[in-house]
C-alpha cells in the first residue's frame, strides 16, 4: 500500500467513525417540533431523547449545556453529558426536581458535583491555582432543588434544554413536556419544540436556569419574554377565574368562521380544570370546532366538555387488562403527558395559526409549581402539532 493510499484510507476511517472536528455524524438541532410515539418502534419512542442526546454529542468544545427537568434517568444521556464534560470541556449545568433521584442522576451528580459557584476543581474545566489560572466562569453542576427552586412550594416542573453551540448552530433552546427518562419515552406521548440561533432567548432561559440553581425564593417569580415571534412565560400566575392565564387566552378567541382549536392535555382536573372546561365548551357552542385528547381528566371536566359538544377521546390505554400494572393507582400503561393547545382562526383580532405548549397542566397544582409556557405563532409549527394531533386521535386513542 502506498503512503498516499494509506492516508486516504485513514481519512475515510476518521469520517465514517465520526472522529475529528469535521465528523460526518455531527448533528445540528434544527428549529421545529418533535413528538415521540410510545406505541411505535424504538426510534419512534425515543425521537426527542435522540434529538437531545445527539445535540449533547455534537456540543462544541468549551460550550455550555443547561438542563432544567422534572425527572432524569437516562443512562445514554448521562454518558453523553459526562463524555462532553471530560473530553471536550463542555460545561454541564443541570437542575432537577427533588421528587425522584435516580441512580443515574446520582452518578452524574458524583461526576459534576453540586457547587454552582466557579471553583478550581471543576469537573469539566479544572484550573490550577498554583499556575496562576483563574476559576472557569461557567461551573458544572447537578443541583437538586427543594420543591420548585424559585417559589418555595410545589415542584420544579419546567423542562427545557439549552446549548450555547452544537453542530452547526448556536444558542439553541428546547422546551416542551419532555422529561429525560426511559419511562417517559416508553409510556408518554411528549412534545419538544426547538428554536435555534436566537441569542436573546438563550440568554433569558439561562437567566431562569441560574435562578433555579440558586434554589431560593425570588421576589419576581413571573417573567414574560418576547423573542421575535415567540413569547415565553415563566412562573405560574396564581389567578383564579377570569384572570386565569388560560382563561385570558380563551377569551381572545373569536369563533367566527369556525375557528379550529385542538387540545392535548394531561391532568385537566380540579376546580380550575372544570372552570376551563366550561370556557372551552362555551367556545364550541359559539361555533368553534374543538377536539381534545385527554389523559387523567376528571369526570366533571369530561362531562362539561361533552355537554358543550366538544369531541373528546382518551389517550389512557390499558395494554394488558391488568389494573395493577398501570401508572400510579391507574390501569394506564400508556398515556399522553403533553400540555398544549393549538388554534387556527381568529385570535386577538388577527387571523393566525398558533400553538401554546410547555409544562403547564390545566389544574390547580400548576399554580404551585414553577412552569413555562411558550406561544409559537407559526403556520409551519401549527401544522406539525396538528398532524401529531390527528395521528394520536386516529391511531393512538380510544373513545370514552
Amino acid at each position: 500500500m502506498s503512503k498516499k493510499t494509506g492516508l486516504a484510507l485513514l481519512s475515510l476511517l476518521i469520517i465514517f467513525t465520526g472522529l475529528g472536528a469535521g465528523a460526518a455524524y455531527a448533528y445540528t438541532p434544527n428549529s421545529g417540533a418533535r413528538f415521540n410515539d410510545p406505541a411505535g418502534d424504538r426510534a419512534a419512542e425515543n425521537t426527542s431523547m435522540i434529538h437531545i442526546r445527539k445535540s449533547i454529542e455534537s456540543a462544541k468544545k468549551g460550550s455550555v449545556i443547561r438542563i432544567a427537568t422534572y425527572s432524569h434517568s437516562r443512562k445514554d444521556i448521562t454518558n453523553a453529558l459526562i463524555k462532553a464534560c471530560k473530553q471536550r470541556n463542555v460545561s454541564v449545568q443541570m437542575v432537577i426536581n427533588d421528587n425522584f433521584i435516580s441512580r443515574t442522576t446520582k452518578r452524574l451528580r458524583n461526576v459534576l458535583g453540586s457547587n454552582i459557584e466557579p471553583h478550581f476543581k471543576d469537573a469539566c474545566n479544572p484550573r490550577d491555582k498554583a499556575k496562576g489560572e483563574t476559576k472557569h466562569p461557567e461551573p458544572s453542576y447537578l443541583k437538586v432543588c427543594f420543591q420548585s427552586c424559585r417559589k418555595g412550594a410545589g415542584n420544579q416542573h419546567m423542562k427545557f434544554y439549552l446549548f450555547s453551540e452544537t453542530g452547526e448552530t448556536k444558542n439553541v433552546t428546547m422546551v416542551g413536556s419532555t422529561n429525560i427518562s426511559r419511562y417517559a419515552a416508553r409510556t408518554h406521548f411528549n412534545d419538544l419544540f426547538t428554536q435555534a440561533d436566537r441569542s436573546g432567548m438563550f440568554r433569558d432561559y439561562s437567566f431562569i436556569h441560574h435562578q433555579l440553581a440558586q434554589d431560593r425564593r425570588v421576589k419576581k417569580v413571573y417573567r414574560k419574554y418576547k423573542h421575535g415571534d415567540l413569547v415565553s412565560e415563566f412562573g405560574a400566575v396564581v389567578a383564579r377565574g377570569a384572570k386565569d392565564p388560560v382563561a385570558r387566552r380563551l377569551r381572545q378567541v373569536s369563533c367566527a368562521g369556525g375557528t379550529q382549536i385542538r387540545v392535548i392535555m394531561y391532568a385537566w382536573v380540579g376546580d380550575r380544570g372544570l372552570f376551563l372546561a366550561r370556557r372551552v365548551a362555551d367556545l364550541q357552542r359559539k361555533g368553534c370546532n374543538i377536539k381534545a385528547i385527554l389523559s387523567g381528566a376528571s369526570r366533571d371536566v369530561k362531562q362539561a366538555l361533552k355537554s358543550g359538544g366538544v369531541a373528546i377521546r382518551s389517550a389512557d390505554i390499558d395494554l394488558d387488562n391488568n389494573p395493577a400494572t398501570g401508572f400510579g393507582d391507574t390501569a394506564w400503561d400508556r398515556f399522553t403527558h403533553e400540555k398544549w393547545m393549538s388554534l387556527n382562526g381568529k385570535w386577538a383580532g388577527k387571523q393566525q395559526k398558533v400553538v401554546w405548549t410547555g409544562s403547564d397542566n390545566w389544574s390547580g397544582l400548576s399554580f404551585l409549581n414553577d412552569e413555562v409556557t411558550i406561544k409559537i405563532p407559526r403556520a409551519s409549527v401549527w401544522a406539525q402539532y396538528n398532524s401529531h394531533f390527528d395521528f394520536v386521535w386516529n391511531h393512538r386513542s380510544r373513545a370514552f
